[in-house]
């Protein structure tokens, strides 16, 4: 999840999600801020814009940057806060911005010089070289020119790559071989990336390539049976749930939150407009990113500590500031929010309803929540951006927003039942969440899936990520075709995947 859900690369597809951008809806990475003490990221969805307005977005980029940069090095948080948005404070608290700045920010030293490396749909990315070290800095600002993205995470060098090619199971005898090879061997040969499972679906048949390692290291190429997390995927799972309860006549999508939740928190609705399932699920709610009192005990495993008593004392103090239904932000509480509500709807746990309503029916015996003593052997090793090693997340209240694990072998199944071969209930549940419920004009989506164009099909996408792996399923319900790509590198792998949907629409 970021959700480090951190969260949709800006591309025509629509991404630069975890992370970062839609790079991930990847959506799982928690909040705004990353230094080597603490680890706070975020997700978003980029769009193509016109060069001119991309010109005109940089330099005011640039400007913020530089103003930032002034009043960083004066030791000024309170100053650098007032340049802020209101996305940002809702998912940082100017008293917990504050302590970022003074326990891990500044004292990295003077901020000598942010070179711009790259400006990506609104995203500007600036090498931040201080007195000792260097990190990269993406910043990002909102319609009011207001930052909206504040990110530092340790630097790496994107030109860098491996003296080796990664050993595969790829042996290139066909068309389609060689274009997957093709389309990975730019990611695969990044110094930072470690191993890939990829799986393609394509008239009824499939198809499954592995390329690295499990472990830095052990020789092992992973297969399509290798386990990862696959984070923000996590929340189409949670939106098939929503569905077949809205199906099943337990609840509707119309319904306000406030009905399920707690009376001890207030009625969640502005103006007058409730709150209600279908914008949680569609990422309109006006519900923040993350929550302003997620506050991880282990940045290393950040949603390990965070359950329903801290969801539930988020609510009580929360102000929704926008009439839901209107605008797309995409949120990892509302996701998370939206579990909790099925599993006191369903009276079960979310790993027992998802497993029970979806992969059973399914045949996915290699999806879960939690792992068991054996799969240990099968659960690739993650690896953060930077190729450094990262733990395995956990998670309690916001586990329906990217806790689950799963495989190539399994997700093309169930790619395969949401293009119509699962049985009826679940497919009736799978069509109701690929019915659109939000579209702006720019993002649409359905009920948890959003829609992209790698081509110029319609294509039922998301992605994931978590602080060592990335997810990606995009699914062609025209074609009937379907690319899953799971890397235990949290590396965004969206521009492999759109390549690999995009030849196969024309081939």
């Amino acid at each position: 999840m970021n959700n480090k859900d951190q969260y949709p690369s800006p591309n025509s597809a629509g991404y630069r999600f975890e992370n970062a951008r839609l790079r991930t809806l990847n959506e799982i990475r928690p909040a705004w801020i990353i230094t080597n003490k603490i680890l706070l990221s975020f997700i978003f969805l980029g769009l193509a814009i016109a060069a001119t307005a991309q010109n005109i977005r940089q330099q005011k980029t640039d400007s913020v940057g530089k103003l930032m940069q002034k009043y960083f090095n004066e030791k000024k948080p309170d100053q650098i806060y007032e340049l802020t948005g209101e996305a940002f404070r809702n998912a940082l608290s100017m008293e917990k911005f504050k302590e970022v700045c003074n326990n891990n920010l500044f004292p990295l030293g003077e901020l000598k010089q942010i070179p711009l490396e790259s400006f990506d749909n609104g995203v500007a990315k600036y090498k931040a070289a201080f007195d000792h070290t260097v990190f990269t800095l993406l910043l990002s600002l909102d319609d009011k020119d207001k930052i909206q993205i504040f990110l530092f995470k340790p630097y790496a060098d994107e030109t860098a790559t491996k003296n080796r090619s990664l050993p595969s199971t790829n042996t290139l005898s066909n068309a389609l071989d060689r274009k997957v090879d093709s389309a990975v061997r730019p990611y695969t040969s990044m110094q930072a990336t470690v191993g890939l499972s990829i799986g393609i679906l394509k008239d009824g048949k499939t198809y499954f390539y592995g390329y690295g390692e499990t472990v830095k290291g052990n020789n092992q190429i992973p297969n399509e049976h290798t386990l990862y997390e696959i984070g923000s995927l996590s929340k189409t799972f949670t939106a098939i749930l929503l569905a077949d309860a809205a199906n099943d006549g337990l609840v509707k999508l119309d319904d306000p939150i406030s009905k399920y939740l707690p009376d001890s928190i207030p009625e969640l609705s502005y103006e007058g407009i409730p709150i209600t399932l279908k914008t949680l699920s569609n990422h309109s709610s006006g519900i923040p990113r993350m929550p302003n009192n997620f506050q991880p005990a282990d940045n290393s495993n950040p949603y390990k500590d965070y359950d329903d008593n801290k969801l539930f004392s988020f609510y009580k103090n929360f102000k929704p500031a926008r009439k839901p239904g209107e605008t797309y932000e995409y949120s990892n509480v509302a996701a998370g929010t939206l579990g909790v509500i099925m599993e006191k709807v369903e009276r079960d746990s979310y790993e027992n309803l998802f497993q029970k309503k979806i992969c059973q029916p399914l045949g996915m015996n290699e999806t879960k929540e939690f792992l068991r003593k054996d799969d240990s052997g099968r659960f690739a090793k993650g690896y953060q951006e930077d190729g450094t090693p990262s733990s395995a997340w956990d998670f309690k209240a916001l586990a329906p927003a990217g806790a689950i694990r799963s495989t190539a072998f399994d997700l093309l199944k169930y790619a395969n039942g949401n293009l119509g071969a699962a049985p009826g209930p679940l497919l009736k549940a799978m069509d109701l969440t690929h019915a659109i419920t939000f579209n702006d004009g720019t993002v649409r989506v359905g009920l948890g899936w959003h829609y992209i164009k790698p081509g110029t099909d319609d294509v039922i996408f998301h992605n994931g990520q978590t602080g060592g792996y990335h997810s990606y399923l995009a699914m062609n319900p025209k074609k009937r075709f379907a690319v899953v790509i799971l890397s235990n590198c949290a590396r965004g792998t969206e521009d492999a995947g759109s390549a690999i949907m995009k030849w196969m629409e024309d081939n």
